[in-house]
């Protein structure tokens, strides 16, 4: 079965539905055909929210943002008056008191940065302080992503400024810092309805396999419930994730830019109790950073505590996770009862939990530049568009950047197509498997 449309959006993450909705409300692409295409049952990507039975709202995926670094974020929820509260996080309690030590030490380092603009992050702390207390220094922070050779020196200052628990190690934390009570889903369901609205079609658990050429425009073959259809349109827009666009038909990313892209995967475990426990402790509303593979540990108001760990640790509870929830849960406990002033009393019994792994969870550029393009154009035509081509790498903000410049090339396509219209041919001709 084929199906056809002006323009295909594939991916209904936040960017995608940026797309769709900027289409939806301008001419003249008000007027097309837009068909939007998600191998997921619902809209969101990597952002997921799940309702507690009390009605609280829990996020496992992105939680927080920041007025101050991602205006366009601020602005989608002013638009949609979605209701924010402050974000309780920002204070973070370090294991051993260590929170002076890393800010002498990080602010001290920051002075000679400049002179190791290759480095990886452990090498340059390492340089100066030796490879075990190097070692120490990173892992007390409480993201191992930190420690990966793939992330330098200022990489690893930028990601250290731009998260509300370490800011305060390496400037005066004047990043306001929110969230959405109500949850970032029901925002992103009021973007999916507004398009809709506009008469943009949802088609669900689509699974995208490969892309040909097809005269002037392209047939996309997707999966779908164990079928194989054929959808042909005239401009495509890829709102998918590095990960996802290297198992296309594509060369990415050698046809699409000089760039290499890489991936951390995350890990966000919830738990309920009968009581909220912690509060004896003084930790309600608190962050607990710790050095095991918990790594950061939240105390929300009296409601329920999760912990979120990227690189090795959240591979180490995926693989917990595959010997059996039992061997999860004693983990879980072990870690909590070595950090937490228990008083040397067991871990209150766990009322429920839940958990989610994300492979991929934070893509982003190996290098970025100040010139690099926020989206991505393939000489033929195809537009690609991530957080991870952004500054704002694995944040809803470079959602919505690199959509707006996805955006502003469809519409040069559909304005001046002489100028970046692909010849066209009688004949299909599929994309070389890289």
């Amino acid at each position: 079965m084929t199906h056809h449309s002006d323009i295909c959006i594939v991916g209904a993450g936040i960017g995608g539905l940026t797309c769709a909705t900027q289409l939806a409300t301008s001419p003249p692409s008000n007027s097309l055909r837009v068909k939007v295409f998600d191998l997921n049952t619902s809209v969101g990507g990597r952002i997921l929210s799940r309702k507690l039975d009390d009605g609280e709202i829990t996020e496992l995926g992105a939680a927080r943002y920041s007025p101050q670094l991602h205006p366009r974020f601020q602005a989608l929820m002013h638009c949609f008056q979605h209701q924010h509260e402050a974000y309780p996080f920002t204070q973070a309690i370090f294991q051993d008191n260590i929170q002076g030590k890393l800010r002498t030490t990080l602010l001290s380092l920051l002075s000679v940065l400049e002179a190791h603009p290759h480095d990886s992050f452990l090498d340059f702390v390492s340089h100066y302080q030796g490879e075990d207390e190097a070692r120490k220094i990173i892992k007390a922070m409480g993201y191992d992503a930190l420690l990966l050779p793939i992330v330098s020196a200022s990489m690893a200052y930028s990601i250290i400024k731009k998260h509300p628990e370490t800011q305060s190690l390496v400037d005066d934390a004047s990043n306001q810092w929110r969230y959405a009570p109500d949850g970032y889903g029901q925002l992103l369901a009021r973007l999916q309805c507004q398009a809709q609205a506009g008469r943009v079609e949802f088609r669900m658990e689509h699974r995208l396999l490969s892309i040909s050429r097809l005269g002037d425009g392209y047939g996309l073959t997707f999966s779908h419930k164990g079928n194989t259809q054929i959808h042909r349109a005239r401009h495509l827009i890829l709102a998918i994730p590095p990960s996802a666009m290297t198992r296309l038909n594509l060369g990415f990313p050698t046809n699409w830019s000089p760039h290499q892209y890489g991936s951390l995967p995350l890990f966000k475990g919830f738990l309920t109790f009968n009581s909220a426990w912690w509060r004896d402790c003084q930790l309600t509303d608190k962050v607990l950073v710790v050095n095991n593979p918990l790594s950061k540990i939240y105390f929300k108001s009296e409601k329920y505590v999760q912990f979120y760990t990227d690189g090795e640790n959240a591979t180490y509870w995926r693989d917990c996770l595959e010997q059996g929830e039992d061997v999860y849960l004693n983990r879980v406990r072990a870690c909590m009862e070595q950090v937490l002033p228990l008083g040397g009393k067991p871990l209150p019994s766990i009322k429920d939990h839940f958990h989610k792994h994300w492979q991929h969870g934070v893509e982003f550029c190996l290098k970025s530049t100040a010139d690099q393009p926020t989206a991505l154009l393939l000489r033929d035509g195809v537009i690609a568009c991530s957080d991870a081509y952004t500054p704002h790498g694995g944040w809803m903000e470079g959602g919505l950047l690199s959509a707006h410049q996805a955006i502003q090339l469809l519409r040069e396509q559909l304005t001046s197509a002489s100028a970046h219209r692909p010849q066209q041919s009688p004949h299909s001709i599929a994309y070389r498997t890289p």
